[in-house]
């Protein structure tokens, strides 16, 4: 344990923090009968980020992101006093606050840096907006995730995509013969070290 802080200590004098904004291409992943079906909006994506390192190729960098997410997916429904379900699609918004815990390796060339990165994430959520249905359908407040991404930066200013996948149901309340639904982001974003 004191390696470790020593190890940190003695990075922490180049620890750097930066911000990032951009452009998130949100999805919602439907699975149906072994079938997936997608349902994408645009958002965007606000960013605080440490990082810091452990030598000259690798460090951790934790995020602090605000999300625009959501999507659009499938619900069946019956109709009153019909002998048949309703299929409708229902268009979804919401924000979350999304920690990545992300490992980074960079590559060093003159001015420009190359990094590929990757790590789990947690996010808790607001409660989404959608049309009202029939029955009420709820989101889970929280989701559990896994993301890789690519940068290039030219001395303070950087550019990035990354994806993510969450790895939890968004539904909390549904029949059980309804599907799963997953949310995935892909983040085009522009951004600045101090």
């Amino acid at each position: 344990m004191g390696i470790m802080l020593l190890s940190l200590s003695g990075a922490e004098a180049r620890v750097g923090f930066g911000i990032r904004a951009g452009v998130a291409y949100a999805s919602l992943t439907q699975l149906v009968d072994e079938k997936v079906a997608y349902g994408d909006r645009l958002g965007f994506c606000v960013a605080g980020i440490v990082d810091i390192p452990f030598s000259r190729k690798f460090s951790l960098r934790p995020e602090l992101v605000i999300l625009n997410l959501g999507g659009a997916y499938d619900v069946e429904y019956p109709v009153e006093e019909q002998p048949y379900l309703r299929m409708e699609r229902i268009k979804s918004s919401y924000y979350s606050l999304q920690m990545p815990l992300n490992v980074t390796y960079k590559i060093l060339v003159n001015n420009w840096q190359f990094c590929v990165y990757g790590g789990p994430s947690v996010a808790v959520s607001t409660p989404v907006r959608e049309k009202v249905l029939p029955e009420e359908r709820k989101f889970r407040p929280f989701d559990v995730g896994m993301g890789v991404g690519f940068h290039v930066q030219h001395r303070r200013v950087f550019t990035s995509i990354y994806t993510h996948s969450g790895l939890i149901d968004r539904q909390s309340r549904k029949q059980s013969h309804e599907s799963q639904l997953y949310q995935n982001s892909v983040i085009f974003s522009l951004g600045y070290w101090f």
